[in-house]
């Protein structure tokens, strides 16, 4: 007995772009996210000075990361928005996964 299988590879190619796309969103987004909040500036020409470095970067001794955090400007809102988005759109992925997985949901 022969057990012939056919494999419909039109449909195989289309899930696997579909997949690699839907997975290039996710990380491309979760990365921007973590980019924004890391760095949100929009003066892309400010640099700390010299005394707002820690003790072992160079600064005065004894003043640490409260005056490195201090000499920092604060992060524009629209620059916090978008990387709250950026890291929605992965919650949003990781939920539909699960709703997907779990038959229980439907």
């Amino acid at each position: 007995m022969t057990m012939d299988i056919d494999i419909d590879w039109g449909a195989f190619v289309v899930v696997f772009g579909v997949a690699l796309a839907a997975t290039a969103v996710v990380v491309g987004s979760f990365a921007l996210g973590i980019r924004l909040m890391a760095n949100g500036r929009l003066d892309p020409a400010w640099t700390p000075d010299d005394s707002a470095r820690p003790a072992a970067a160079g600064g005065p001794a004894g003043q640490g990361a409260a005056r490195t955090a201090a000499a920092a400007p604060p992060r524009p809102l629209i620059v916090t928005l978008g990387s709250g988005l950026c890291f929605a759109i992965g919650v949003f992925a990781v939920l539909t996964g699960l709703w997907l997985a779990i038959p229980q949901f439907h």
